[in-house]
């Protein structure tokens, strides 16, 4: 097939796309004209069919100007260049390492429009994995999405499906945009199409050929990996998609990759290959040490020891300006091996794990999360991009929330999300008690992280945290506290000093931290709770029943803990239908020993979000589970609690601090118990 006519297309046929297409979009030819650069006679001529040979360059610029989606798929497959073709039997192929690029051999597609070409961009970073519309709106339009926003998503969807359509070869494996409730996702089924896929596919024949102890399959299959990229993980897209955490992990696993690689080349003095891998990568990495001794071994292993010292010097300078802190072991090492002459650092630079950012003890987070406006607040909130950032300040995020609603697992997927901005590592630590003893144990094993040796800890409070203090200033870690037991238990972990942040969670908020910004975990919505059975269930299942699917959202109170049970016992158990768990937690008595899935149980949790509250108070709770509805006025409780309006508001308001009920603000007319916890209150 000829790349300077359209598949399947004669001239006249091009002539009525481009009319009709500019018909459609109410523009006249001398308007098309300024706005393509192209000659208003030559449009004309176009238009009546008069051009034997339109060049493809020149379509394709009506097309973008015109922004039509047919226009756009008819033209999909003609070169910029006359004169080149691809087969029928060539299938689309999709690069995002590198600059984003659509092709059948060697042909280029038109991929639309700027702002398509970004939606395409990240369902192929997330390929075969639903993205929400949350992560869409940002990656397209970040904090000002126009009002139009869901009906312009769908006009990209349409038109990125025209074009796979248009290019989907009979009998080859398909390649589609598939609805997923409010999201959307790219189903690749052949990893060749898609390079992120193909690289991942390769990386893994590399990990069992390691496991497997084939050095030499191990580094081909490395080999072949690495040279599928071109550049920088979609170069030249917005940086919301850049920095993406899956386009984050993506670039950790391709570094990763090029320190093993660089590894088993160096053994084999091979310096000269290292340096073509090693390069590049550096330069969006200048301040990997790993990657920085590899190369200053392999250039002295090329006989350019002067350039190898030169790059160590520049490497120490920019170390010290933009963090405060000089090269570590394995950089120092690298330089003295070069000192002595030692070219291949054998015995001498000891090459650290192929490992980018030190995740250090954090929880490996659930796959099936759902989307929350929460989780970019937060984000945008840690990284000094949103309205609340702090200048000069550490930025301190505080989340809290009820028992059950999925707080750790949101504080994890967060940390996970901001790794690429703390460089020097995560710290985590999740707190029990928030005693004295406990807070010292967290704050040697800090120590202990950050370089401090075994006979430096210190057995008091005071002297661990003035040592914390030193070690972890000036560098860029993030801090985080799951289940932060009050503001005493918090202080002594904070850092000082520019560049750190904390992020934590707790019950209620922690009111009394000194610049501390709350955000509140809220309850799922009757959508984030459907999405999530069916993620954990089956999307088929639950789109057949999806009134049942709703109902099971509403009895369990929107408690994403309560939703994730019930997916779990309607994927352990196919032969059920979602209405007959429905009507099994119908039963107000029987619900909360219905939420038992394994070892997980509802009524734990919410046993849990009691610890620390007096007699009193459990009392108070009780009696208003049982002596009043849903939804009361302080009025109404206190003729239950037979107690003057003024004590009665006060025990309101601390149980709406302790997260057992909703305040009147949030509840319409009163406050407001959350369903769950008003049936574990009555067990009291």
């Amino acid at each position: 097939m000829k790349g300077g006519s359209a598949p399947g297309i004669g001239q006249p046929d091009v002539a009525e796309i481009v009319r009709s297409a500019r018909t459609r979009s109410g523009v006249s030819q001398r308007d098309l004209a300024v706005r393509s650069g192209i000659g208003l006679r030559t449009i004309r001529e176009i238009e009546r069919g008069r051009v034997r040979a339109p060049r493809s360059g020149s379509l394709h610029r009506l097309a973008k100007a015109l922004h039509d989606p047919v226009l756009f798929a008819q033209l999909a497959g003609m070169m910029d260049d006359e004169g080149g073709a691809y087969r029928e039997s060539d299938p689309l192929v999709l690069r995002i390492l590198g600059r984003f690029s659509a092709s059948r051999g060697e042909v280029a597609v038109a991929a639309g429009t700027p702002k398509q070409q970004w939606l395409l961009g990240l369902l192929a970073l997330r390929a075969n994995a639903v993205v929400e519309r949350e992560e869409i709106i940002e990656v397209l339009w970040g904090d000002a999405p126009p009002d139009s926003f869901a009906q312009l998503i769908h006009t990209y969807v349409s038109r990125i499906r025209l074009i796979l359509e248009t290019h989907q070869v009979p009998g080859a494996a398909e390649m589609a945009v598939l609805r997923r409730g409010a999201a959307y996702e790219l189903q690749v089924e052949d990893e060749g199409r898609l390079d992120l896929l193909e690289f991942g596919r390769l990386t893994g024949e590399a990990e069992r050929a390691h496991a497997g102890d084939d050095p030499v399959a191990e580094r081909g299959f490395l080999k072949e990996a690495l040279r599928l990229w071109r550049g920088r993980l979609v170069e030249g897209m917005p940086a919301a998609l850049q920095d993406h955490p899956a386009a984050v992990a993506w670039s950790r696993r391709r570094v990763a990759a090029a320190l093993r690689f660089a590894d088993l080349t160096l053994v084999r003095e091979q310096s000269e290959e290292v340096l073509v891998q090693l390069g590049p990568i550096a330069r969006h990495e200048p301040l990997h040490e790993g990657l920085h001794a590899r190369l200053i071994t392999a250039l002295a292993g090329s006989g350019r020891r002067a350039e190898a010292l030169e790059l160590f010097a520049a490497l120490d300078r920019r170390l010290r300006e933009e963090s405060g802190i000089g090269p570590g072991d394995e950089l120092r090492g690298a330089q003295m091996a070069v000192l002595r002459e030692d070219a291949t650092g054998a015995g001498t630079v000891r090459m650290a794990p192929a490992a980018g950012v030190r995740l250090v003890g954090l929880p490996k987070s659930a796959g099936d999360f759902v989307g929350r406006v929460e989780h970019y607040q937060v984000r945008q909130y840690l990284t000094g991009q949103g309205p609340q950032a702090v200048f000069g300040a550490t930025p301190i995020a505080a989340l809290y929330g009820p028992a059950g609603v999925g707080k750790s697992l949101l504080t994890t997927h967060v940390a996970a999300s901001v790794v690429r901005w703390f460089p020097d590592g995560i710290l985590y630590a999740r707190m029990r008690n928030g005693k004295e003893g406990e807070v010292l144990d967290v704050l040697r094993g800090f120590l202990r992280i950050l370089g401090a040796q075994a006979e430096e800890l210190p057995a008091g409070i005071d002297v661990a945290a003035n040592q914390y203090q030193r070690l972890v200033a000036g560098r860029r870690v993030l801090v985080v506290i799951d289940n932060a037991v009050g503001e005493r238990a918090v202080r002594p972990l904070l850092p000082s000093g520019p560049g750190g942040a904390v992020l934590l969670n707790s019950r209620g908020p922690l009111s009394g931290l000194e610049g501390a910004q709350h955000f509140k975990v809220e309850t799922f919505s009757t959508d984030q709770s459907v999405a999530l059975l069916k993620r954990i269930a089956g999307e088929s299942r639950v789109l057949c029943e999806p009134e049942a699917a709703e109902e099971l959202a509403r009895l369990c109170g929107g408690t994403p803990l309560a939703v994730r049970i019930t997916g779990m016992r309607l994927a352990s158990r196919p032969h059920w239908t979602l209405a007959q768990l429905a009507e099994r937690l119908s039963d107000d008595s029987r619900r909360l020993d219905e939420l038992v899935a394994g070892d997980l149980a509802i009524r734990d949790r919410l046993r849990s979000g009691l610890d620390g509250l007096g007699p009193d108070l459990r009392e108070t709770l009780r009696a208003l589970a049982s002596g009043v509805g849903p939804v009361f006025t302080a009025d109404e409780a206190a003729a239950v609690l037979r107690r003057g309006l003024a004590g009665t508001e006060e025990e309101l308001e601390r149980l709406v601090d302790w997260q057992l009920l909703r305040p009147p603000a949030e509840a319409g007319d009163g406050y407001a118990f959350l369903p769950l916890v008003r049936l574990h209150a009555r067990e009291l």
